[in-house]
């Protein structure tokens, strides 16, 4: 009996590991991660044009390298870990002097399937702030954006935010080889908004899970929000920082529309979340061929006050009641303060946003200080007119501020050390 036994264990366990190998084999088929898969060219832009109608020179500096830029089509996983194709834009200083860092940017909010991260003019903050000042730039356009075909965008999903990240740093890596660009070991990280969240995604990941491979040197998330959770609950009825959140039905739906695929268990049925007005328009709308402000300024769905209109009220009242209700749930398992950061970070936004709550970023700070590590906060409302709304702090002016804060602070200084030694 007990020979007979340890036969059937034994059985057994070779069928297991036989099933694990199979799942593990359809989980990785296709091409390795990162890989790069086409390299294009789209854009080059010399100095003198990309000053010409830069109104942020005073706060960029003027041009110090020409720019070219390619467009990249590398391998990377879904949600499920399936194998895809992505996309991403990268940004090349030419002609002056290296070794250049690698900066990974995470982009903000996008509800445009089609843009892409390579189509952008030579006055943008990318070009201006980082690329014309000797960093090359990788941006990936994330999962279901610019040029994947994947059937949805995982918005604010913390996991697939970072595998694109880490995945486009790979194919940069790869793509400056096949380019023959001057490079130093140095990779950073930095993005605003959704940016904000993903690029702490990207850095938790790669420090958990990617360190030996990916030299990470700084990052700077910046206006996002690391406390996923807290930050709907504060605005739940459209409402941030005291002023009303002209973004919040936009964003609300974007979160919920995108979560349902991803959690079985969140808006089973979009009756279950939305009013029944609205519960057959918002899921084509994101993504869809609309801008985000475009959506907004058509009234397709009601105003940031007007948030309630939108919702179940059957919902709206257990999200705020049960923190165990599916979609709170949800959020939280994308919050971003439950690890230690290792690498020279620092966060940036202004107090009077009024698009995403800046006490996400005391919220990260004092979780960090909380595990032994101080990651300053540098607030730039004072920077900003007096006169400008809550909405200007996020989208017109905290971006470029916090882009030059953070350059100052924390980028400038690693790059420059490379420089010197040259």
């Amino acid at each position: 009996m007990r020979l007979r036994f340890k036969w059937s264990s034994a059985l057994a366990l070779i069928v297991s590991l036989l099933l694990q190998a199979c799942a593990v084999g359809e989980r990785t088929a296709g091409p390795a991660r990162g890989k790069v898969i086409r390299l294009q060219t789209v854009d080059q832009f010399d100095r003198a044009v990309i000053d010409n109608g830069n109104r942020n020179i005073a706060l960029s500096g003027a041009a110090r390298c020409d720019v070219r830029v390619v467009q990249v089509a590398y391998s990377s996983v879904g949600v499920r870990n399936e194998p895809v194709e992505l996309s991403a834009g990268l940004y090349v200083p030419e002609n002056c002097r290296g070794p250049f860092p690698l900066l990974a940017e995470a982009h903000g909010t996008q509800a445009d399937r089609t843009r892409s991260a390579a189509k952008v003019g030579a006055t943008s903050n990318i070009i201006t702030f980082f690329a014309a000042q000797g960093y090359v730039v990788v941006v990936a356009d994330y999962l279901g954006l610019g040029g994947s075909s994947y059937p949805f965008h995982p918005y604010l999903h913390a996991d697939s935010e970072a595998s694109a990240i880490v995945d486009a740093i790979r194919a940069a890596k790869g793509a400056v080889s096949t380019l023959n660009v001057p490079m130093s070991d140095k990779v950073m990280l930095f993005g605003y908004s959704q940016g904000g969240h993903a690029a702490m995604a990207a850095q938790k990941e790669i420090e958990q899970h990617h360190g030996a491979e990916i030299s990470l040197a700084a990052s700077a998330p910046m206006a996002g929000p690391y406390f996923l959770s807290q930050t709907f609950l504060g605005s739940w009825f459209g409402q941030t920082a005291g002023e009303e959140n002209v973004l919040a039905s936009e964003l609300l739906s974007y979160t919920l529309v995108s979560y349902r695929k991803i959690y079985a268990d969140v808006c089973p049925e979009l009756k279950d979340c939305f009013a029944q007005t609205y519960a057959d328009i918002v899921t084509p709308l994101f993504p869809s061929s609309r801008e985000l402000f475009e959506i907004r300024k058509q009234n397709v769905l009601p105003p940031g006050n007007q948030l309630s209109d939108l919702r179940n009220p059957v919902f709206t009242a257990t999200f705020l009641m049960d923190a165990h209700e599916p979609f709170r749930r949800a959020l939280a398992r994308n919050d971003l303060l439950d690890w230690t950061p290792k690498t020279p970070m620092v966060l940036c936004g202004s107090r009077r946003d009024a698009v995403v709550q800046f006490n996400n970023s005391y919220a990260a700070q004092a979780a960090f200080a909380a595990r032994g590590v101080e990651v300053p906060v540098i607030d730039i409302a004072d920077e900003v007119p007096e006169n400008a709304s809550g909405l200007e702090h996020h989208t017109r002016y905290g971006a470029s501020l916090c882009y030059a804060a953070a350059r100052a602070r924390l980028f400038d200084p690693i790059r420059d050390v490379d420089l010197r030694s040259r």
